[in-house]
Order: C-alpha cells, then structure tokens, then sequence
C-alpha cells in the first residue's frame, strides 16, 4: 500500500492500478487523530431533459413551510430532510423564437444567452466557478457524465450548435466540455488511469488483457483490513464490493472506445445505465477522486423510449402533449421514473460512510433541473428545481416559493459562497444571493 497524506488520501496498488480508498480514522497516526482534518465538501449539477409535468412536480406544502411530496416525489419520502423545493425560479430566456431546449440547456449551470449559431457560452457554469474553488487538490477537478451519447458538432435544436445543446458544463472560457458516456472509460479514468493519446490497437490490447482491478490488489486489500479496527474493516469491505460491483457491469455497457460512441454499445437498460452512473459518481466523491461533478441524463430534444415502463413514445414527443390525457399520463410516469432514479442516487451517498463520521449525502449538494418547465408550453419560468443532500448551510425539508421569479443565477450566487467563493454577480442576470435559502 502506498499513502498520500494520512488525512485523506490513501491508495492501493502501484503505478499501473491504483484504487483510492476512503479516509479509515484507524490509519491515521496516533499523536494527529484529535485533529481535524478538513471534510471536503462536494456538488453535483444534475441534467434531466424536456421539463416535467409541473403540477405533479410541485409540493403540495405552502411556501416556507416542511415538504409535501406528490405521487411523483414518493421515492423522495425517506430524504425530506436532504431536500429543498424551489419554485417559480426562471432561467435565462432566449433570443430566437425556436431553439427553446437548446437555450435552456445552455443557460441551465451558466444562466447566460445561448448565442444563435455559436459553439460556446458567455461564460462559465456554475460546476466550473465551484470547482475552481474546490477542485485543486484531487485527481480530477471536475467530472461529466452522460446518459447518452451525443454529436459534438453541427446543428441539434433549429439552427443552434450541438457543441451547445449537448453539453451542461463549460469552462472560464465558455467552452464546453468533453462528457463521458462510455462505462468503461468512466471506470479507467476514476480507478485505473486514463490516457486520451491510446490508439486503438493500445485500446484494444488493454480491452484484450484487462483484469479486475480489484484481483490485481486483492492481497493488499487483505493485508490492509489486517492493521483496521473493525468499523474501518467493514467500511472496507463495503467499499471494495461496491467497486467490485460497478466493474463487473462495465463489460455489457462498453465498446472501449476513449470517445463517446455514436451509438449506445452492450446491452444496458436505461435504469441499469443510470444507477451505474450513480454508483461511479458516488464512489468518485467518497474517494475524493474528484469533488465536483455533473450528469447530463439526455441530450437536447431527447426522445428516448421509455417503453418499459408503460410510456412507448420518444420523450420529446410525449412532452409536446398538447393536453393529450394519455400523453400527460405517460409524462408523469417517466417523471416519476427520473426521482426514483435520483431516490437511488441519494441512498447511494446516504449508504457511503464520510470522514466526519456522517455520510457523503451530507456532505454534497446536489442541483437538479431541467431545460424548460412545461415540455408543451416551452417555458423558462416556474422551472423545475431541487436542491438535494448537504454541503451547504441551506435549510432543508422546505418548499420556497418566490413569486418575483428570480434567475437561477441569485441561486448559483448564494451555491458557490457556499463553496467559499465570494462572487457577488454571475451570469448575466445575477447581481446578490438568493434570500429565503436559510429558514
């Protein structure tokens, strides 16, 4: 075993595999243990596509006061004390009649103008501005996934560039940034190493005679629970399961391709694929391999079929439901579908033990929203937005109604102060915090 500083960082095997491990308190010498080590604190930005049935999205509880959740929220129950329901907030409206998801896909982390026929933003996203804050120290400073592939060039949404309405974060410069759809490369890049420059007979080769990360280090793992008190010892066996776990479904869902594909390879279903993203994204925080992240579920105009679970259709289509009883049906099922998924996500943090003793749900904030509010009318107000988890000084288990409809960018004001930044405006609308985030 090699260590990398006994406050945090702690790593099994040599140069070539190498697994982060959670912190584990009986490691830490003798004569440090009374001192506190910093808990790092970490933010996921959470895409879900084409808006959702609104009625069905609100809490049915007064502004200000706890939670009460609809039948589209049921899975959420247990996390009413991780969550925060914002409501009527708007994000940046855009400067063409059509291209609406485009738009809000641009403006949904930067809240600036998608600029017709552009292949970048005014600005930053907010992942980027907290990243900056909080990224310096780990592996990786910030991490994309996505939930489908998705062209990089061209035009995707009525003239608007895919470099655009493909893609949720983007850097200082407004550039976006390369998101990674591809299960092996994701598993490669947080637990193995990642080399963009492989050709692909170097590709194929590592496709060829890769073994389990785990089988490489397992003897290590063995002599390490040794020298663990028995809470560490568990904590291990829990980690090291979950790793396992998350590689032995990586084969089904990858091409081993270090690009996103063109097309979905293996056999994964849509909810296989998602808790698969969970998974990484969570082990990827309570390793501090990385501490800030997103997850783009859907590109723009998403249509996947949700067939399976009793909404046949394309998504996009089914969200132009023109007041169609049976498409409206079929809307709040897959909406319902997307917070069983994000129940899922939370149980997974919840279930991760964290450095402080509590867990990484409680250390990490997570902002979840959508590109437009109601898929049928193309609206940019009443957005769909949930605060989730911890990471922030932010009074949770409320719904918070503002009815002067503030910008998502007083939002991502008070978010990265939260993180330790003391920006006073961001985006092109955002001039002070948002009040009424603190009870």
């Amino acid at each position: 075993m090699r260590k990398l500083s006994f406050g945090r960082r702690l790593f099994l095997g040599g140069a070539a595999v190498a697994i982060a491990l959670p912190f584990f308190e009986s490691l830490v010498p003798r004569e440090a243990r009374g001192q506190a080590a910093p808990v790092p604190k970490r933010f996921l930005g959470f895409f879900a596509p084409n808006g959702f049935d609104m009625a069905d999205f609100r809490p049915t509880s007064a502004t200000g006061q706890p939670l009460v959740l609809g039948p589209m929220m049921a899975s959420l129950e247990p996390f009413k004390d991780h969550l925060l329901v914002l409501g009527a907030l708007q994000n940046t409206h855009q400067d063409r009649p059509l291209g609406d998801h485009s738009g809000g896909i641009g403006s949904m982390l930067t809240n600036r103008t998608v600029v017709y026929d552009t292949e970048k933003m005014g600005g930053p996203s907010i992942d980027q501005l907290v990243a900056k804050q909080i990224g310096g120290t780990t592996k990786i400073a910030s991490l994309s996934l996505a939930g489908e592939p998705g062209a990089t060039d061209g035009s995707c949404d009525s003239g608007y560039r895919c470099s655009v309405g493909n893609h949720i974060s983007f850097d200082t410069s407004g550039v976006p940034l390369p998101k990674l759809y591809d299960a092996g490369t994701i598993f490669d890049q947080l637990f193995k190493g990642f080399d963009p420059g492989a050709s692909k007979a170097d590709i194929a080769r590592r496709n060829q005679d890769r073994k389990s990360v785990l089988d490489s280090v397992l003897t290590e793992a063995t002599d390490l629970k040794a020298k663990l008190n028995a809470g560490d010892a568990a904590k291990l066996d829990q980690y090291l399961s979950a790793v396992r776990d998350v590689e032995s479904r990586i084969d089904v869902a990858s091409n081993g391709s270090c690009m996103p594909p063109t097309k979905m390879a293996g056999t994964l279903s849509d909810q296989q694929r998602h808790e698969l993203l969970n998974q990484m994204v969570s082990l990827a925080f309570q390793c501090d391999i990385t501490r800030v992240a997103s997850i783009m579920w859907g590109n723009v105009t998403s249509n996947r079929n949700y067939a399976a679970i009793g909404a046949a259709g394309g998504h996009h289509d089914i969200s132009h439901h023109g007041g169609n009883v049976d498409q409206i049906a079929k809307l709040k099922k897959i909406g319902k579908w997307e917070m069983d998924r994000l129940a899922h996500l939370l149980t997974t943090l919840k279930g991760l033990p964290d450095s402080d003793g509590r867990t990484v749900l409680d250390n990490t904030l997570i902002f979840y929203s959508s590109d437009i509010s109601d898929g049928n009318a193309h609206n940019h107000d009443d957005m769909p937005v949930l605060l989730a988890g911890g990471g922030a000084d932010f009074t949770m288990n409320r719904f918070v109604n503002y009815p002067n409809k503030p910008y998502f960018s007083d939002l991502f004001i008070s978010i990265a102060n939260a993180f330790g930044s003391n920006v006073t405006t961001f985006g092109e609308k955002g001039m002070a915090p948002l009040p009424g985030l603190k009870a």
